[in-house]
């Protein structure tokens, strides 16, 4: 069994995932609370097994060592370094994430 590895969430990440929480609040309260438990779950499977998320389809991102991880609607996107994974961003699928990132 392999080592647990620190997941660090940067802080446009926090902002990603403050800003999803509020839009979803406001229609539905318990669903916002059900979505930031599922980042949450995500983010343990992370420091557990850091290669679980696809790598990027995108060639540049791919390049960049990028990778992301499919949450519901939202793709959390992460690189490795080490043995830290850095979470960049969290978007709804629907973004272009190639833009962004």
């Amino acid at each position: 069994m392999s080592a647990k590895v620190t997941v660090n969430i940067l802080s446009q990440a926090e902002e990603d995932i403050q800003e999803i929480i509020d839009f979803i609040f406001e229609e539905r309260p318990s669903a916002a609370d059900t979505v930031f438990e599922k980042f949450q779950k995500a983010f343990l499977q992370l420091s557990k097994n850091p290669s679980l998320g696809r790598k990027a389809r995108d060639k540049r991102l791919n390049l960049l060592g990028y990778r992301y991880l499919v949450v519901g609607n939202y793709l959390i996107f992460y690189r490795i370094k080490s043995k830290v994974v850095y979470v960049y961003r969290v978007l709804h699928g629907a973004r272009n994430y190639t833009e962004i990132l």
